[in-house]
């Protein structure tokens, strides 16, 4: 509520549940135009990926009840991992697998240090150099050092990456006088490059209006 507060008292029109197509935007009348619409999770290539024991790392993020007991995921970059973390605090039994020989730190390796405290913490089952190869419902195929592995799992969740909205982005870019893209729309990478680029973004427009 105090949030709430806040930004009711700066004046912030906050539209919720509103998609922004070029035309709404044009009628908008605005002077300036920042699209920050992010990406949508890469779904990967596997064979039963559309199995219905299969959930993206959002899905799992935003409706956990679905994540049964056993769970695989699928990445190790720091979606993959700190979604682990969540889920074993919740009493899942997790297991992770990652095609790359390191947990991928986001470019903040302070950070990585307390995830790597974490998944020993939790008891998560970390597995790097392994490919996940076919997913079924009992769990997922892996090769690992040239031999076969088998995670059994009640759900998978894939968090390998992320595409980004970079054409509906773009579509607004006629919209306004000036326009801007940040973050994920442009290509995902972490929140430090986002509120960096976001904060110089508003800085220049805060010049030209003085």
């Amino acid at each position: 509520k105090q949030q709430a507060d806040i930004v009711e008292q700066s004046g912030v029109d906050i539209r919720l549940n509103t998609t922004v197509t070029p035309e709404y935007a044009e009628s908008q009348d605005a002077d300036v135009i920042i699209s920050a619409l992010g990406a949508r999770p890469l779904k990967p290539p596997i064979p039963g990926i559309e199995g219905p024991n299969v959930l993206s790392a959002e899905e799992a993020y935003m409706e956990p009840e679905k994540v049964k007991q056993n769970t695989v995921i699928l990445g190790a970059g720091l979606v993959g991992v700190e979604l682990g973390i969540y889920l074993a605090m919740l009493g899942r039994t997790v297991t992770i697998v990652e095609m790359l020989d390191h947990i991928n730190d986001g470019g903040n390796f302070q950070h990585l240090k307390s995830l790597i405290v974490e998944i020993d913490r939790c008891r998560i089952n970390l597995n790097l150099s392994t490919k996940a190869l076919e997913i079924n419902d009992k769990g997922v195929r892996c090769s690992a050092d040239g031999m076969e592995k088998f995670f059994d799992a009640d759900t998978v969740i894939y968090a390998v990456g992320q595409i980004p909205l970079d054409q509906e982005a773009a579509s607004l870019c006629f919209c306004a006088p000036e326009f801007y893209q940040i973050g994920d729309c442009i290509a995902p990478k972490n929140i430090m490059n986002a509120t960096g680029s976001a904060f110089t973004i508003a800085r220049n427009i805060g010049r030209q209006n003085l």
